[in-house]
């Protein structure tokens, strides 16, 4: 009983740090403000803010809620740049996208769709809820 609560304590723990690293790279990503064509063009219209860089910094990665073989994991950030609501839901995005595929590619499980979207565990599926802007 003691050796499952252990092994189970360090999944979650490895579920976090790959959640972490991962946000990390999305904030990196943005911060560098490279585009592939479409997604240019699209914010060049909507969203030009996002073709600058934008420095954000994670506050916290944390499970939210667990229930049955279900992780959800929250992420929040911060910056100092005045964005929309769309920005940082776009950014959020992002961040989240990095934070399931650095999990899954952590625990070396295949990837669920074009999003990562659940991320998988040895033994959960992690989906991630909006970042939490602070």
């Amino acid at each position: 009983m003691t050796a499952n609560i252990i092994q189970q304590e360090k999944e979650e723990n490895t579920i976090l740090t790959a959640a972490q690293i991962g946000a990390k790279t999305g904030t990196d990503k943005n911060a560098y403000a490279m585009y592939y064509n479409d997604t240019f063009n699209t914010y060049q219209q909507e969203n030009p803010k996002l073709l600058n860089p934008t420095q954000i910094k994670i506050i916290q990665t944390q499970i939210k809620r667990k229930y049955n073989q279900t992780i959800e994991i929250e992420i929040t950030a911060h910056t100092n740049r005045q964005l929309t609501t769309n920005e940082k839901y776009i950014i959020g995005s992002r961040i989240n996208y990095y934070a399931r595929k650095s999990i899954t590619e952590t625990f070396n499980q295949e990837q669920t769709d074009t999003y990562y979207n659940p991320a998988k565990s040895t033994n959960y599926q992690i989906k991630t809820n909006n970042v939490r802007w602070v």
